[in-house]
């Protein structure tokens, strides 16, 4: 197992909430030959230690390589969305 975490990639960011409450979206990827599934559980549990987390997985369950983990969604603030102008590339 410990060989095939060497097999996972990590990409995080930090959320800035507040001026003092940050939380952290991290993006696992695995890439490798063995069952995804328990090295990136295991990948997960070392990340979070004993922290709460919120976890999204593809929801076709056709690419089990990848795990999204947000620290705490429920603080993030949040608006109504807008469909006429809410767009992945328009300004925040």
């Amino acid at each position: 197992m410990q060989e095939e975490l060497s097999r996972v990639k990590l990409n995080h960011a930090e959320i800035k909430i507040s001026e003092t409450k940050t939380e952290r979206l991290a993006i696992f990827m695995y890439n490798g030959n063995y069952d995804p599934k328990p090295i990136l559980d295991r990948a997960v549990s070392i990340y979070v230690e004993a922290n709460g987390y919120h976890q999204f997985i593809d929801i076709e369950k056709d690419n089990p390589w990848v795990r999204v983990i947000i620290s705490d969604v429920n603080s993030i603030p949040q608006k109504d969305f807008n469909p006429e102008t809410d767009r992945i590339n328009a300004p925040i």
